[in-house]
Formats: C-alpha cells, structure tokens, sequence
C-alpha cells in the first residue's frame, strides 16, 4: 500500500470515527437504565467510593466493565456520594465502540485497505453495534476484546513476535475476565483455525493433483506449498520460537486472570470463584432461565423485524455483503487484495459463532454483537470484492450509489435505535426496558421525601415480588430504603412502593391513613403502587403550585 492509499484509508476512517462518536454520544441519558445496567452501576459505585469489588460467580459478569470505569469516573466531574449519572456511565462502552473501527487498522494488511474502510463504516453505523455501544453491560467490551485477541493473533501468525503472541493472550484473559461466554468465541476460534488448515492442506493437494491454482497462505494456516512466513520475511527459526511464544501467551492470559479476578490481589476466592461460575450458566443454558427463545430469535431481529404500527428494522445489507465476503475468502483471486487465510479463518469463525448462538436456548439480544462483528468483517472483504467486479465506470457509480443509500438507511436506523425510540418496546433491541415511568416514580419520591422532616432519612419499603431494578440505583440518595418480595406483617412507612400484582389495598386496609397516589410503569407489563402516609401527602400537595381559576 502507497502513501496515498494509506492516507486516503486513514481520512476514511476517520470519518468512520466522526460518524461513529455523532450516532453514539448524542442524548446518552435519553433511555432509562435497564435492569442489567443499573446492577453494574451499583456494582461501580462501590468499587469508585470504598475500592471494593468482589466477583460473584452466580448472577454476574466479570470485572472488566469496572476497573475499565474507572478512568471515565476519574475525569468526569463525579463524586463519590453522588455516583455518575446515566450519560456518565454509558461513555465508557461508548468508547469500546468507537474503539473497534480503531483495532481495524491491525488487520490491514490482511483483509486490505477497501475491505477495512468499509467495515468501519459498518461498524460505525450498524444499529445493533450503536445500540448496545450505549448500554452499560459487559457486551461491547467482550467483541473489542475478542477483535484484540483476533487482530493481535493476525499480527503475530504475520511477525511471529513475542510481543504480539503476548498480546494475543492478554486479549484472550481480557476476554475471560469480562463474561464467561468467551468460552463460545474461542471455541470458534480453534474450529476456524482448525477448518481453515484442512481447507488450505485440501487444496494445497488439488493443485499439486492439477486441478487448482496453488493456495496461499503467507500466515500459516497450513497450506502444504507454503511453509510459516516463507513470504513474510520471517525469521527461519520461527518453528522452534512457537513453544516459547504460547507460553507468553499462556502467561499473559493468566496474568490478567489472576490480577483481576483477584480484585488486584485483594480476594484470592474470586480465582475459585471466576472456574465455579461455568456450572449456573450452563443451567440457564440448559434451559433454566426466563430467557428461552428459538433459533432464529436473533436473525430475525437482525434482519426482518416488522412489529405492529413500527418501520420495518433490517441490517440484512450486511448480511448480504458478509455472504460475499464469504464466498471471495475461498475463490483465490489475488486482485482482491485480500489475504486467503485470514478472510476463510473469518469466515469460518463467523459462520460457527452464529451457529452456537443460534443453537443455544437461552438468548438475550445483546449476545449477537459476537457474531455480528464477524458478520461486518466479511462484509467488508465483499463490499471491496463488489468494487473490483464492477470495473466500468458507470457500474461503480451505480454500485457506490446503492452502497452510500445502504449505509445512510443503516445510520437513520442506528439514530432511530438510539435516540427517538431508545426504550420503545418495538425497537428490536429493547429487551425488558425500563420505561419513563421509573423516572416519574423516583422523582414523585424524592420529591414527597423532602418535604418530609426527616428528608433523606425517610423510611422506604418497597415491596415486590419480581425485581425492583433498577430501583435500588435510582433511589440511592435515600438512606433508609428496605427492599421484601412478599408484603410483610408490618408494610407502613411513610411512603411505600408496592407491586400491582400483590393488590396490596392499603389505602384500604389503613382506613385512607395511607394514599395510594400513583401507578407507575416500571417495564412493560410490570406495575407499581405509590403509597403514602396521609399527613405526608398533604404536605407535599400544599407545596405544589396552584392550578389558575
């Protein structure tokens, strides 16, 4: 590549970047949190105030999401007792986001500089990647971690160096201590790794037997008729090096396990812990979980979601784009400017991702970011192999046309997504949203606690028998809140959070000592009752503005 194709190549992923930062950052605190964020924010404040955090290997994810925090929080005007704001807390998936179309650039000299461009500007503008880069969960972390630990084994099957063998293994221990399902990515790691020295050594012997043209495989993938790094300028003792250089991967990968797993050496049980945890998960994988959807639950969101009274939602341009790309990886034409290895080792891995997902029960919307990330890889490889078919002049300007309206019809989605329909249950990658109702909830209580005398110190019950979050982080200024899942002997407190499906009546059962004064929406489908003390309620409406005659 010449200076002016890299330069050209840098300018358009730049702009990938600018497009990027202005579909992701806008109105970050536009959507309530959900359930999963707010636990995760709970889980960083403590961590920010008492430097404490310990990994629960039941119900949560690794410690990645948090110690990355931490330098978002060191920056932004935030304190310890008020904790960071929505906006505050999702920049730092903002920020993993953008930073993929970054790690591209690693990969350059394999899938080359067209097929990079373009899948930064799907990366940039995908609505599920844009949707989910502003979610505070552990997700977006895991695909940039798992694009590090791809991009930096590129490198190193390129170099043969140390150093990027122990960067690929400190992408894999990234990778372990954000969420226990990167287990699935690696092992679609070592299936594309092994059906990709099959498929070379296959047609290795076609062509020796004359009936191909030889196969390349400058990385070593496993082509019979060229050796690791015979075209790559690779020292010849790289054979003997490869037993060395696992080993600083090895060793990299534990490093990061231990120093993070161990909360920095401060909870030796989080090692235990961080093994333990792949037994709960495989039981909800088995089945035993709420969240139990069929095969196809994530292509359809992906690429035909039409609900009631809502715009048809599709990405199925990159799908489209991504076949191609698939199917270049394996026709061995070097004007593609993309390396053989790489692009079938993509598609491969991206093909048997899809398929554990796809297979496993237990689903959640966010999951498909691994695979999808697969997906715009190989999009990017058959966008420029569309380029370099279409060699008329008019056939590019007709091709760039249809791609330029696909990527601006992908951008309105990803702003659809984000910003005007963040929490709209039709939106096909709100799951379980809190919806505004939450807010007016949070905000009706603290407003009746301040006219109260005791202000902050305020008693609370909240009483429920499905989850209450994200509450517990959204009534954080209040000091003395209780939390039961059933209605216990005594429910009075001067304002009482209840759950309609327990029709707990206490207006009633108090003789109206008590107000029910509201229902709230906490998610769809999930309802709340305000109560509170007579005497308190009167004092906050006297404090209202009165309504004109």
């Amino acid at each position: 590549m010449n200076r002016w194709s890299a330069l050209a190549m840098l300018l358009a992923m730049l702009l990938a970047i600018a497009g990027a930062l202005a579909l992701r950052v806008p109105q970050l605190a536009v959507r309530p949190l959900h359930n999963d964020e707010a636990v995760n924010a709970t889980k960083l404040a403590a961590l920010w105030a008492k430097g404490d955090y310990h990994y629960d290997p039941d119900e949560y994810h690794g410690p990645t999401l948090y110690y990355c925090s931490l330098p978002v929080l060191w920056l932004a005007p935030v304190t310890k007792t008020a904790g960071p704001d929505d906006a505050t807390l999702r920049l730092v998936t903002v920020a993993f986001g953008v930073g993929l179309i970054l790690l591209l650039l690693l990969l350059a000299d394999g899938l080359g500089p067209v097929a990079i461009v373009w899948a930064a500007l799907f990366l940039a503008v995908s609505p599920a990647m844009v949707f989910y880069s502003r979610y505070f969960i552990h997700e977006m972390l895991l695909v940039f971690f798992t694009l590090l630990t791809l991009a930096a084994g590129w490198r190193y099957a390129r170099s043969r160096r140390a150093g990027w063998a122990a960067l690929t293994g400190a992408g894999v221990g990234l990778m372990s201590a954000t969420k226990e399902t990167f287990v699935l990515s690696l092992a679609a790691m070592g299936f594309a790794l092994i059906a990709t020295r099959i498929w070379n050594r296959w047609r290795a012997c076609q062509a020796e037997a004359g009936f191909g043209a030889p196969v390349s495989d400058p990385a070593g993938f496993g082509s019979a008729s060229h050796r690791a790094g015979s075209e790559i300028g690779a020292p010849p003792h790289t054979k003997q090096a490869l037993p060395r250089h696992i080993a600083i991967a090895l060793l990299a990968a534990a490093a990061i396990w231990l120093v993070l797993f161990s909360s920095f050496f401060a909870n030796a049980g989080g090692l235990v812990d961080s093994l333990k945890t792949y037994w709960p998960w495989l039981h909800r994988a088995g089945g035993a979980s709420p969240h139990l959807h069929p095969w196809n639950f994530y292509l359809a969101r992906l690429l035909w979601f039409h609900p009631p009274k809502s715009p048809v939602w599709s990405e199925a341009l990159i799908l489209v784009l991504a076949a191609g790309g698939g199917a270049a990886a394996f026709c061995n034409n070097p004007a593609l400017r993309v390396q053989p290895a790489l692009a079938r080792f993509l598609a491969f891995y991206t093909l048997a991702l899809t398929g554990i997902y796809s297979v496993i029960a237990y689903k959640t919307p966010w999951c498909l970011l691994n695979f999808w990330l697969g997906m715009i890889l190989l999009a990017g490889i058959g966008t420029a192999a569309l380029i370099r078919v279409c060699r008329s002049t008019w056939k590019r300007c007709l091709l760039f046309a249809a791609l330029a309206l696909g990527v601006g019809h992908l951008g309105a989605q990803a702003w659809r997504a984000a910003v005007t329909q963040a929490a709209n249950p039709r939106n096909p990658y709100v799951y379980a949203q809190t919806t505004d109702g939450c807010r007016q909830l949070v905000a009706r209580v603290e407003a009746v606690a301040r006219v109260a005398t005791t202000g902050p110190e305020t008693v609370v019950k909240v009483i429920a028998p499905e989850s209450y979050w994200p509450l517990p982080w959204y009534l954080r200024s209040l000091k003395r809140v209780g939390w039961w899942d059933k209605i216990p002997e005594d429910p009075y407190a001067p304002i009482i959070l209840v759950s309609a499906t327990l029709n707990a009546l206490l207006d009633e059962k108090s003789s109206k000592a008590w107000i029910m004064t509201g229902l709230y929406e906490l998610r769809p489908g999930v309802y709340f009752e305000l109560y509170v003390e007579r005497g308190l309620w009167e004092k906050f409406v006297a404090t209202l503005p009165r309504q004109p005659d």
